[in-house]
């Protein structure tokens, strides 16, 4: 008996339970394409040499290549921002 109550208490809690008083969301929208790629942003904008989402940073190496940094696991990227352009000689 004590099983039973254990096993059906369970399955109360389980997550994948479903609700009739649990409110629906709506579906999120897409992500913006200008926050998906950090690479792309600075391949359009070469002459900015550092540039950053709030989650990576991403600089110019001397030789021209990218170099970016790793996002954090829970960081939520913004809108991309130029923050040091290249200086003309």
């Amino acid at each position: 008996m004590l099983r039973a109550a254990l096993i059906a208490c369970l399955l109360a809690a389980s997550p994948g339970t479903a609700r009739a008083d649990a409110p629906k969301s709506a579906p999120l929208p897409p992500p913006d394409r200008e926050l998906v790629s950090i690479q792309s942003w600075g391949q359009r904008n070469q002459t900015c040499e550092e540039w950053t989402n709030l989650c990576q940073v991403c600089r110019r190496t001397p030789d021209g290549q990218m170099a970016c940094s790793t996002p954090g696991i829970a960081c939520q990227p913004a809108a991309i921002v130029c923050k040091a352009t290249r200086r003309l000689p």
